[in-house]
């Protein structure tokens, strides 16, 4: 005969006794309520530089930096200096690239012994090349 099994453990969390930091005196005033606290806070100020502003000689003050930057641009005449359009050439790149690519691999087959099997690899390799740079050019560098 086997000998009985052991009673199962019983796993569960123990209690824990916490010391606490704020210690209530008997006969001391009450915590401060949440609207008192704010009241204590002071005022809240919709300014987005603070209720003072910046001082007068933080480095970091980027609004003067730009005011001054814009001071500099009016005394050398570019206030008003007009936008050009950037030309991009991405599409020239890509035709010319295509193109010869293209050619590069059809030439491959033609100089290699043509056969059915150099045909269908050229096939598969120009639309490999032509899905490639398709994906890249309007995809990955858009």
């Amino acid at each position: 005969m086997e000998p009985d099994d052991p009673p199962p453990k019983v796993y569960g969390f123990k209690e824990r006794a916490f010391k606490r930091d704020n210690v209530r005196v008997p006969g001391a005033e009450p915590l401060p309520t949440a609207k008192e606290l704010a009241i204590m806070a002071g005022p809240v100020t919709a300014s987005p530089r603070g209720a003072t502003g910046p001082k007068a000689d933080d480095p970091n003050d980027v609004f003067t930096h730009l005011q001054g930057n814009r001071a500099v641009e009016k005394r050398h005449g570019l206030d008003a200096v007009e936008i050009r359009k950037i030309k991009r050439r991405k599409l020239r790149d890509f035709c010319l690239l295509l193109v010869g690519g293209n050619l590069a691999i059809v030439g491959a087959v033609f100089a290699t012994n043509l056969n059915v099997v150099t045909a269908i690899f050229g096939l598969a390799g120009v639309i490999m090349f032509s899905l490639g740079l398709t994906w890249i050019m309007w995809q990955v560098m858009d």
